[in-house]
């Protein structure tokens, strides 16, 4: 059982379009060294950007671990399914690409057409392919979105019980929405593939706070996470606040994470 950490580009980014400049500028002051992608724009995800994220890694040592992708666009009918589907085929490459073998993407907002029907019937169309390739697609929870709850997850899993699509834990969304993760962890652990550290102003809003200033028992979290068997990625993925503190900001997720990694990949304590 493999326990490792990773760092989000949203962590020093934002939600900008910066190119990953300020995340290939200050993730060595981190000391991490796997990285997730937050691939939302297009210059991210064409064959240069992908080549240029490659080799800007390559150049500073640093292993991407997982791609996120914009949400499900489900839609409603066949034309809009292919297009999504067709959409997966590339991000599917993507990901060959730069040698990430996970994928990670949230649905749409509650009321958006297709809700989690349609984006189980992508699902369906896009598990055989990944399967394939090698590549397990998580599903990250958002607040008021169409993967918010257990029961959204486990109609997913109903609809899908194979290995290739899973749960991603979002501590910070999951607080938001007011849902008990230790509980969580029991009904899911076999299918819980990937999980995101932050924190959570309170419940009924998403607003997300440093690590420690929230409501959220990360201890409690991921040690039941470990104890059940959890293996994977702890994904420090607090969206930026301030980029004069961004590193201290980070290094308290990390104090968080460290006890329960089986990989030294955290750098210096």
């Amino acid at each position: 059982m493999i326990i490792d950490v990773a760092v989000a580009t949203i962590c020093f980014d934002g939600f900008g379009d910066e190119d990953f400049a300020p995340t290939f500028a200050r993730i060595g002051d981190l000391g991490v060294r796997n990285v997730e992608f937050n691939t939302w724009y297009p210059r991210n995800l064409t064959p240069t950007g992908l080549d240029r994220i490659a080799a800007r890694c390559a150049d500073s040592g640093l292993t991407p671990v997982t791609l996120q992708v914009s949400p499900f666009a489900a839609g409603d009918g066949f034309g809009d399914l292919t297009r999504e589907v067709t959409r997966w085929l590339w991000l599917l490459e993507a990901a060959r690409r730069l040698g990430v073998t996970m994928i990670k993407a949230t649905g749409s907002r509650r009321g958006e057409r297709g809700g989690l029907n349609g984006l189980i019937a992508v699902l369906q169309e896009i598990a055989p392919l990944a399967a394939d390739a090698g590549i397990r697609i998580a599903i990250e929870n958002h607040f008021r979105n169409v993967v918010e709850f257990p029961e959204d997850y486990r109609q997913i899993f109903t609809a899908l019980p194979g290995p290739e699509i899973g749960a991603c834990l979002d501590t910070g969304h999951f607080a938001a929405s007011g849902v008990d993760m230790i509980t969580f962890i029991d009904d899911f652990h076999d299918r819980i593939i990937h999980i995101d550290l932050k924190d959570a102003a309170e419940t009924g809003t998403d607003r997300f706070v440093r690590f420690g200033e929230g409501i959220v028992d990360l201890s409690s979290v991921l040690g039941h996470a470990r104890a059940r068997g959890y293996a994977g990625q702890l994904i420090i993925e607090l969206p930026l606040i301030d980029r004069s503190t961004v590193i201290d900001d980070l290094r308290a997720g990390l104090e968080v994470a460290r006890p329960y990694l089986t990989a030294d990949s955290a750098g210096p304590s």
